[in-house]
């Protein structure tokens, strides 16, 4: 099994020492190469797989526009409208608050339209049993032969088992 790499990295806007794991991408497929590997060992050719995962995605697209959630894949990925707008109380340079948010106030006036996507706890669950992980440093070299296999649950629920609740999720 090929280990997937990860790095440490230091998040510099929440304060000193927070480090955090990123894993370090081996590069990125197009959809022309993952749909000639969809079709190998089939009798599918790539130009049919591209041709119908390209009407499918259109669908989606009329279906997300028209405010649904949508399946991509058997109950894999669910792709929903999200509106990213948001309006706070307004402080003084003490933290007191001079302005209160209240529904009536609020606008869309800088908001952002943006496509969410949530992917199924059972698919995450499946990829964490089967993940295995390698610490390499800044240049792509193994700091250490562990391999950190996940493997378990951490018993959170991370809400990533179907379409996000209404009107809630980010996505990622």
């Amino acid at each position: 099994m090929a280990k997937v790499k990860y790095c440490l990295k230091e998040n510099t806007k929440v304060g000193t020492h927070s480090i955090y794991a990123a894993p370090v991408s081996n590069g990125t497929l197009d959809f022309n190469e993952v749909c000639e590997e969809a079709c190998e060992n089939t009798s599918i050719e790539p130009s049919i797989m591209r041709a119908a995962v390209t009407e499918y995605m259109k669908a989606v697209k009329r279906n997300v526009l028209k405010g649904f959630r949508v399946a991509v894949g058997e109950q894999f990925i669910f792709v929903y409208p999200n509106l990213m707008a948001s309006l706070k109380d307004k402080k003084d340079a003490q933290g007191n608050i001079i302005e209160v948010a209240t529904p009536e106030k609020f606008t869309l006036a800088g908001a952002k339209s943006r496509l969410g996507a949530t992917v199924s706890s059972k698919y995450s669950q499946q990829f964490a049993n089967e993940v295995s992980w390698q610490r390499v440093d800044a240049s792509g070299a193994a700091i250490t032969d562990e391999d950190i296999t996940d493997g378990g649950d951490s018993g959170e629920d991370n809400g990533n088992d179907g379409p996000p609740p209404e009107g809630g999720g980010f996505g990622g």
